[in-house]
């Protein structure tokens, strides 16, 4: 009986080293991936919305702008 159990805590071990070991090479094949993105890209990574999100948000800021400057031209 305590054979039983021991070989068994041992199959689960070996599993759980090559889940680990799996997982380990995932985390290393994400960290490649990120590393090759544009600047952009990786910058985007970090802000929890979607890049058309972020590039509508910048689009608007400068018309944004632009309508500002135009403004502050006519009252001169």
């Amino acid at each position: 009986m305590a054979e039983k159990e021991q070989e068994l805590k041992m199959t689960e071990m070996s599993e759980l080293e090559r889940e680990n070991q799996r997982l380990r090479e995932e985390n290393q094949r994400l960290k490649e991936y990120r590393a090759s993105l544009p600047p952009k890209e990786r910058l985007y990574d970090r802000i929890p919305l979607t890049v058309k999100q972020l590039d509508m948000i910048i689009a608007g800021l400068v018309i944004l702008f632009l309508v500002v400057c135009v403004m502050g031209m006519m009252h001169h």
